[in-house]
């Protein structure tokens, strides 16, 4: 066979495949631009088989879980109570054959004796020609009184019907003798110490030291001695003048630098309307 016949059978055949494809595309429906895309059109003479369609689950909103909220317990308001002052210990005082109670309710750490409950005479009247009454104060003394009204504890005790004279209690109104009340005349002048010397070194720890000064003249003085932490390590009251001397071996005995003040009372042994004087200083050597 020529090689021409073999070419016309070559495209006589691709023509007949053509026009049998075309056919079956002729057969098939196409879906529109508008059709759901999800629906498919049977064609006859092809049979469909089904798929399974994965429908979406139904989502159900999530329950909310409760939540542990914590919540705020109000703890109860705090409370303050203010610390209650506490002063430093003083050393002992050596007995006296007149032992008094010293008392200065400006001054801390000076504390005086309680005075129990008074008993009166039974069948006693007051002095009624005793004009003046006396309202008794803290720490006050028969005696203090008695002199401050120019008579004895004895008579005051009589006039006033108390049983025992060491027996009085504050608040108690007592008759005193007298036209008025007795005016103390206290003056407020400027401190000079005088023994020892403010800064005075190396004083014999075993002899005596004087303490002199210049200050108010007040009925009392309380003299007290620091040591270099601010603690009272001795303290002393005298009466009507300014100078005390202090047995250093006894009432001093340690070595070291030491301060000292003067406190001017009133004979209630409360501090006056005055500044105190010091602090000085002074500096002793041991009891040997």
């Amino acid at each position: 066979m020529s090689r021409a016949i073999l070419s016309r059978l070559v495209v006589a055949l691709l023509v007949l495949m053509a026009m049998i494809i075309g056919g079956i595309l002729s057969q098939i429906a196409w879906p529109r631009s508008d059709a759901n895309p999800m629906q498919v059109t049977q064609t006859p003479g092809f049979t469909l088989i089904p798929t399974n369609t994965l429908r979406p689950r139904p989502t159900t909103p999530p329950t909310s879980q409760p939540t542990l909220t914590p919540t705020r317990t109000l703890l109860p308001p705090p409370t303050f109570e203010p610390p209650t002052p506490t002063f430093a210990p003083t050393d002992t005082p050596l007995p006296t054959l007149s032992p008094t109670a010293i008392t200065a309710e400006m001054i801390p750490g000076l504390y005086g004796l309680e005075t129990p409950t008074p008993s009166s005479t039974p069948g006693c009247t007051p002095r009624k020609d005793w004009t003046l009454t006396y309202t008794v104060q803290a720490n006050d003394a028969l005696d203090l009184i008695a002199e401050r009204y120019h008579t004895d504890r004895w008579e005051l005790a009589a006039g006033n019907c108390l049983r025992d004279p060491n027996v009085i209690t504050v608040g108690q109104v007592l008759r005193v003798p007298g036209q008025s009340h007795p005016q103390e005349q206290i003056e407020c002048v400027p401190w000079q110490v005088l023994t020892p010397m403010d800064y005075a070194y190396g004083i014999d720890g075993n002899g005596t030291l004087t303490f002199t000064w210049i200050g108010p003249r007040a009925p009392r003085n309380l003299i007290r001695v620091y040591n270099t932490n601010g603690e009272t390590v001795w303290e002393d009251v005298v009466d009507l003048r300014q100078n005390y001397s202090l047995n250093l071996p006894v009432d001093l005995p340690g070595a070291g630098t030491y301060t000292w003040k003067v406190f001017p009372l009133d004979l209630s042994f409360r501090q006056i309307n005055c500044l105190e004087g010091g602090p000085w200083t002074f500096h002793k050597t041991a009891a040997g």
